[in-house]
């Protein structure tokens, strides 16, 4: 290929009719998550990166049981062990005998877990204030109030008591 027939510029990061809804809300989130993970590793966390997430996002500050955890965020078992023994070694999580199921472990977050809860609490509103100065705040107080609402009104799919999981637990 000649230099001539190169473009001036890079082609666009996905074809505009690829900017779909969900598109949109991932990049979006993705870059508010980079923020708030670079904040968070900045407030004395390095260790800690989006891969831990959803353990993060769905852990009750009291604990609980990974299998409650594999249930609220639709992945697997296996998948979240591996996350929850990260957070583990990091000193963020502990895991002990679960006290109503002795052959389940209960997490609890170690006092260094309850100051990385902290550190992504204030990081998170440091993000939507950035969001804000961007959107001005009205924009935002709008765009919070509609996904509160889709929120509300929308079906859980990550659920398993959806169609999807009911029909792949019927057919074993």
């Amino acid at each position: 290929m000649s230099k001539q027939s190169l473009p001036d510029r890079p082609p666009p990061h996905t074809p505009l009719q690829s900017r779909t809804l969900g598109f949109l809300l991932r990049e979006v989130y993705g870059r508010l998550q980079g923020r708030v993970y670079e904040a968070v590793a900045a407030a004395g966390h390095p260790g800690v990166r989006a891969v831990h997430s959803p353990v993060l996002r769905h852990l009750p500050p009291e604990g609980g049981r990974v299998a409650d955890l594999a249930r609220a965020t639709g992945l697997a078992k296996q998948s979240i062990t591996y996350v929850v023994e990260d957070l583990v070694e990091l000193g963020y999580l502990r895991s002990e005998p679960d006290p109503q199921d002795r052959r389940a472990r209960r997490l609890i977050y170690t006092p260094q877990g309850h100051r990385l809860l902290a550190s992504l609490g204030a990081a998170s509103r440091q993000g939507e204030t950035a969001l804000a100065d961007v959107l001005g705040s009205h924009r935002l107080r709008s765009l919070r109030e509609t996904l509160e609402a889709a929120l509300d009104h929308s079906p859980d799919t990550t659920s398993p008591r959806t169609a999807g999981n009911q029909s792949r637990r019927s057919r074993r």
